[in-house]
């Protein structure tokens, strides 16, 4: 695994996951707009560390649909088998 990228992954979509949760919050307490932003947001952000986990495995950034599947496609993307030949000690 390539662990710059997975720094990156780890930066980019822990964050992204705390906007997305509170942009929920905020969707739930009447602010429609805000909320949906930041729930916007924080997909985004989310998608792009799984494409950042996925390179860091050596694999096509593109894996990064799979989040779209839920639970389901983060579990792929962490079952992916690691292309990126790089040995870790």
């Amino acid at each position: 695994m390539i662990k710059r990228y997975n720094n990156l992954s780890l930066a980019i979509a822990i964050p992204g996951l705390i906007i997305q949760i509170a942009g929920r919050i905020i969707m739930d307490s009447g602010q429609q707009t805000l909320g949906l932003l930041m729930t916007l947001g924080g997909t985004i952000m989310l998608l792009f560390g799984f494409a950042y986990y996925a390179k860091a495995k050596g694999r096509s950034p593109l894996w990064c649909l799979a989040g779209f599947l839920s639970l389901i496609g983060l579990v792929i993307l962490a079952l992916l088998k690691d292309h990126s030949g790089v040995n870790e000690v």
